[in-house]
């Protein structure tokens, strides 16, 4: 009996030792994510934004109640990620100014995140900016600001700014760049627009090389909605992000959605397709472990839950967004998050 209840006394220290190790380790790993908040807009009309289309007179009754659900249905999402912790770093577009990241981190199921953000107003002709939610108890903010992309050939184009954000991870003191992008469209079609977002991946990928330049040490990650494939010019030429590790090499970036898409995986459901719109890559250093803290190998991923995806026979399965059309649906976003894991360097 003696033997046996040291044992067992034995087994359930062992386990117990298990676990809090798996726990630890666990919390160690930093989630960072993006989110298309598909048009994350107030009811306040403001005369310098192109905002009519989202105001209590406008089309869409965008109303306070119906601002109010978005904000709690956006909260919703971002607040089951990570384990219920939320993601760690998370970058975001289409949203309209500071106020709604104001309110939307204020909602109470990200309130425990304790978010802090940054934002920049820009030129887009849609009025929809990038933004970064990061928690202030895991990182430093230790600078931020926007990137113009600019059309030499038509002057008077306007999209979004790259948004570059500089953090030190508190505890590893690892400094990360982040870039959050929102991609030119596809409006008018492939052949029109796709020159655009070359000329987008051209001025991101001379801010990588510049950065890379200057601070080997930095990790950098390049994220955001696209509107390419992994494989189209864009991004596997210009930017060069690669499809697996062996192949990443030298300056190249790691385009940890590459093999997703080759599984038929997607963030974003169009005519009955899923596409890789959004993307997150990542420098050499962060893929190859050469940093305090390393990219964690398969992690990236699609977050999606049932209750974020439609129920309607004819869509089922796809993003339930706020709208169909003007028909609406009192949703989330017609994307899914898109996030990977960063974890500590093994000594």
């Amino acid at each position: 009996m003696y033997f046996r209840h040291r044992m067992k006394k034995h087994f359930c220290l062992a386990a117990l030792s298990l676990f809090v190790c798996t726990v630890s380790f666990a919390q160690k790993q930093w989630m960072v994510a993006f989110y298309n908040q598909e048009n994350l807009f107030d009811t306040i009309d403001d005369p310098e934004r192109n905002d009519n289309e989202f105001l209590p007179k406008a089309k869409n009754e965008w109303n306070t109640e119906k601002y109010q659900n978005k904000l709690s249905n956006m909260a919703k999402v971002i607040a089951s990620m990570n384990q219920g912790k939320g993601p760690d770093i998370l970058g975001l577009c289409e949203v309209e100014n500071k106020t709604v990241l104001q309110d939307l981190v204020k909602q109470p199921a990200v309130a425990k995140a304790k978010y802090a953000f940054v934002h920049f107003e820009s030129p887009d002709e849609r009025s929809i900016d990038n933004a970064l939610l990061y928690q202030p108890k895991k990182f430093d903010l230790d600078t931020a600001y926007p990137i113009a992309i600019t059309f030499p050939e038509n002057p008077r184009s306007k999209t979004r700014d790259i948004l570059l954000v500089k953090l030190t991870e508190r505890k590893s003191k690892q400094h990360l760049i982040v870039l959050v992008n929102h991609f030119p469209s596809r409006l008018g079609g492939q052949n029109e627009s796709e020159p655009k977002r070359i000329r987008a991946a051209a001025i991101l990928r001379q801010v990588y090389d510049s950065i890379s330049r200057v601070d080997a040490n930095a990790g950098i990650v390049l994220m955001g909605d696209f509107n390419d494939e992994p494989t189209n010019t864009s991004m596997a030429n210009t930017l060069q992000g690669r499809p697996t590790e062996e192949n990443t090499i030298g300056t190249d970036l790691f385009n940890a959605m590459f093999k997703l898409k080759s599984q038929g995986i997607g963030s974003h459901y169009y005519k009955g397709e899923w596409s890789a719109l959004d993307q997150i890559l990542i420098s050499n250093n962060l893929l190859h472990c050469r940093l305090r803290v390393c990219y964690k190998e398969s992690s990236a991923s699609v977050y999606k839950q049932d209750w974020m995806l439609e129920t309607n026979e004819k869509f089922k399965g796809a993003p339930l967004r706020t709208f169909a059309g003007k028909k609406y649906l009192n949703g989330f976003s017609d994307h899914l998050p898109v996030y990977i894991m960063l974890t500590p360097a093994r000594k």
